[in-house]
């Protein structure tokens, strides 16, 4: 197993008053558990606020957890502090969601990929210059970028920076998070191939966080739908669409768009009412129920575990049997 995730918990304090005291908890990230087998590429979808970007960097340890624990590779990582997490770096890369925030504009595209190299191996200027100018021609760019800015680039190739940089170290893991989403349509294909063709070359991991299923599922070999801090639904990337359990899920893949009007026009499309409950405050009992259609009274008082409905197949839902019904 590459990554497992036990009870994690991530609570922000808000503080307030003149004494600026702890007023509450934005609970971000609220007991999830999760496993990704080596090799695996492992998607994790919801709504903005879900808690997917947070979950993604504190098992990177970019965030301290509140609790739970972080087993990276047969080791636990958890309470792993300064020094003793820069061996880690180099297992466990990132690719951020905004190429353009994720470089800086003052350093040159040699500078900004070989700069892992110079931290953690003391790499001499000419074995830097030499794997930089290798990891830009896996990535799809050419030698003679290396020299250049990167303002100087369109979205596509700025991201294709960003994963030559995350590449550099050969690390293990990666978390992809929303890795297509500032791109233009025209690109991101290109990009998401790439990702794949990679994953394969080098062996990698991944953890694929995004909002939109369809790239998801395309890219992904399981799949966990994430809800104001809680994981709603997990299962392999086939079965959940096939058979959603979840009402959420439901309504996260009625809202896919489908390219055929005839299709698309006799497809029952799911309009969840009402915005995503604050995390500040999450509803007692099952935090979907302000927005879902089959809620009643337990919903409100009872929260549903994580049972598995089917043979790797896991939803949170009290009524999944009835969904599962069609009832």
């Amino acid at each position: 197993m590459m990554l497992e995730v036990q009870d994690l918990k991530k609570y922000f304090p808000v503080r307030g008053g003149v004494a600026m005291r702890v007023i509450g908890y934005v609970k971000a990230v609220d007991g999830v558990s999760i496993s990704i087998k080596k090799g695996e590429t492992f998607g994790l979808v919801g709504e903005s606020g879900s808690g997917k970007t947070t979950l993604g960097r504190t098992v990177l340890k970019l965030i301290e957890p509140t609790s739970g624990r972080i087993i990276f590779d047969g080791r636990d990582i958890t309470h792993l502090k300064g020094k003793k997490l820069i061996p880690l770096r180099k297992e466990m890369q990132i690719v951020f969601q905004d190429p353009y925030r994720a470089l800086h504009p003052r350093k040159r595209v040699k500078d900004i990929v070989g700069e892992p190299l110079l931290i953690h191996e003391k790499a001499s200027d000419s074995e830097i210059k030499e794997r930089v100018a290798e990891m830009l021609k896996l990535v799809g760019l050419n030698v003679e970028h290396m020299d250049r800015y990167p303002h100087e680039f369109s979205g596509g190739q700025r991201q294709r920076i960003v994963i030559a940089r995350a590449l550099i170290l050969r690390p293990k893991f990666i978390v992809l998070d929303e890795p297509t989403s500032a791109l233009d349509v025209s690109v991101q294909a290109k990009i998401l191939n790439l990702l794949n063709d990679l994953k394969e070359k080098f062996k990698l991991t991944f953890l694929l966080i995004s909002h939109n299923l369809a790239v998801v599922q395309y890219m992904s070999h399981r799949i966990g739908v994430m809800y104001l801090g809680k994981l709603m639904e997990v299962a392999d990337s086939e079965e959940l669409f096939e058979n959603p359990l979840h009402p959420y899920t439901h309504a996260l893949i009625s809202a896919i768009p489908v390219p055929d009007p005839k299709i698309a026009r006799k497809r029952r499309k799911i309009v969840l009412k009402g915005e995503i409950p604050s995390p500040l405050n999450p509803p007692t009992g099952c935090r979907f129920h302000t927005r879902c259609p089959y809620a009643k009274d337990i919903c409100r008082e009872e929260e549903p575990p994580l049972v598995e409905a089917k043979p790797g197949h896991f939803v949170a839902c009290h009524f999944w049997e009835d969904i599962a019904r069609g009832s």
